[in-house]
Parts: C-alpha cells; structure tokens; sequence
C-alpha cells in the first residue's frame, strides 16, 4: 500500500496522504482534495479518443465531466506494470435518481448540452483510435433479425423451459424487428449520418443511472466516457429512454416529457423523431435477453434467464401503446 501511494506520488503532481478502495476504483485523499485512481480496460489509443473529446466538451464550456489529471509527463494515463491507470477529481455527487422527474428533467438536459458541446470534435490527439459508429445501426439491424432465426433453430434442438418460452414468443417480437428494419431503410437515415459526418459531435453511449451523478445543488455530472463514439444523438438519447421508461411500464407522459425536456435545449427535427421511433420499435431487450441466453456467457441460472424473459415479456402491451402513440406523434 505504501509502495502503491509512493507509485501516485511520483507519478502526479500530488500528494497523497492515504487512499480507500470503493467498487473499482481507489479514492485518494492528497494535497490537492478528494482523486479517483481507476483502471481501465481499454487501449492508450482508445483512451486518447476519448482524452481527446472530454477537453473539447471542456474548451467548449462543458466542464462537468469526470476529466482526466494530467501526469507530470503532460498525459492522461500513467502505467502501472502492464495496467493502464486514470486519475480525475472526485466528484461529490450521488447517482441520478430517475424515477424523481426534476432530476429526470436535470439529466435529460444535460444529455442534449453534452451533444451540442461535442459539436466540432475534429482535433483528434495524435495516435488515437477514432471509434465511429455512424451508418451502422442498418448492419446491426439486419444482424439481429437474423439471430432471431438462428437462435430459433437452437431453441428447437435444446427444449429446455427457456427454449419453449423462445419458441411460444418469438414471432412476435421477430415482427417487430422484421417492421423497425424495413422502416429504418426507408427512412433518412443515411442522409441524418451524412450531416453528423460534417458535424463530428460524438455520444456517450453508456448513459446511464451510474454513469449521471447528481449534486446537492441540483448540478448533474457525466461520468465514464468508456465508450465514446461519434454516432447519431439518436442512438443516446433512445438509449436512455428505454432504461428509464422499461421501469415504469413504457409511461407515454414520461415518454413525452423527455423529448420535450431535449428538445427544448437541442430540438429535433422530423427525421430524429422518426428514427426515434425506429429504434424503440426494436425490441431490443427481449433480442438482448435471449441472445445473452443463447450466443453469451450463461452467468445466470437457466431459472434466472427465464425469470428475465418472463419480465422482457410482460412490458408488451406497455411497450405496444407507447410505440403506437410514438407512431402517431411522427
């Protein structure tokens, strides 16, 4: 431990007078307040992307974020033996709790203010890796529906419980991913990638409950940009629809609410609207659940895997009504 504080120290230009491991990360206490010393998983490469968008949210005005201490060297990074460490600021903050809609509204704005903030991202640092997801989402459609026939032919072979739950379910859920990519290639989706091109904002990605703190004064904060990518606003913001509104039975009011509350700092055009609709239409966590069951890691019980279907399963009518009245809304 001493080693390790002595390791920080010569690293960074700090202090540390002692340090306290919570869930993955170490928090230091030094001469310059409250740091986060955490591993991360990815390259120096990737890293430096995503170095690289944080100080462009920055130089544009958006400065709450999770930014990356510099070493004494002048980098984002320092490396422990094979490990690649960060350091930042901690942030006196708890989780966003978005059941409670004035910080639902909080962190759906802020959503909106990071999108415009990362407008321009064209100073890419030195050595990089460029992550770039726009004109993908089609692929990834088309690559989904076809799981849905190859775990169909699985699920006939196995005839465990969870099979005969795939097998009585599918079809209609394989409709609908039938339905979200024809749509989605008769859309304006390529022309929407084409003006994001020109643009170089970037997305989160990963916003989440954990990933949005929430202040005592009412400030939110944007945490872990692992998996930064320039992509379509889109794809965030129906990302973050679909972990809010799966917990309270796809809710149309709040459905509502959150585009208004995003579009009333970053609007929205017709072709974002229907491409929000696209992508809800996708039945991505009953995909999600039974390709986690069929092609991944079986980290659950069988027992626990059929418990998730059976709750993928009961947000259909929910989930049906908010797509019809999104449908209406386009």
């Amino acid at each position: 431990m001493i080693a390790l504080r002595e390791e920080i120290t010569q690293f960074f230009d700090i202090e540390v007078f002692y340090f306290m491991p919570i869930r993955d990360i170490l928090v230091l206490s030094t001469d310059r307040g409250l740091k986060c010393f955490k591993r991360v998983d990815y390259s120096i490469e990737t890293l430096l992307f995503i170095h690289g968008g944080k100080e462009h949210l920055v130089s544009r005005g958006f400065i709450d974020i999770d930014r990356f201490n510099l070493s004494k060297e002048g980098l984002p990074y320092v490396m422990l033996g094979d490990e690649i460490y960060v350091l930042t600021d901690w942030i006196d903050a708890r989780e966003c709790e978005l059941e409670n809609p004035i910080e639902l509204k909080a962190a759906t704005e802020k959503l909106a203010m990071m999108h415009e903030a990362s407008i321009g991202y064209t100073n890419v640092p030195e050595g990089a890796r460029v992550r770039d997801d726009l004109g993908k989402l089609l692929t990834k459609f088309e690559k989904r529906c076809n799981e849905f026939l190859r775990m169909r032919k699985m699920a006939e072979k196995k005839k465990s419980m969870f099979d005969y739950e795939y097998l009585f379910t599918y079809s209609y859920y394989f409709d609908l991913a039938k339905e979200a990519l024809e749509k989605l290639k008769n859309s304006n989706y390529l022309k929407l990638c084409d003006e994001a091109r020109e643009k170089r904002g970037f997305i989160h990605r990963d916003y989440s409950y954990h990933n949005i703190l929430y202040t005592h004064d009412g400030d939110v904060y944007i945490i872990d940009f692992d998996y930064l990518t320039y992509d379509l606003r889109i794809v965030d913001l129906t990302s973050f629809m679909q972990k809010v509104l799966k917990r309270i039975h796809w809710d149309i009011k709040t459905g509502e609410s959150i585009l208004n509350w995003y579009s009333n700092v970053s609007p929205l055009n017709k072709d974002e609207l229907e491409l929000v609709y696209i992508i809800l239409l996708f039945p991505y966590r009953y995909w999600k659940t039974c390709n986690r069951y069929y092609n991944g890691k079986k980290s659950w019980s069988e027992k626990a895997f059929t418990n998730k279907l059976h709750e993928v399963i009961a947000e259909k009518e929910f989930h049906y009504d908010f797509i019809r009245w999104l449908e209406k809304l386009i």
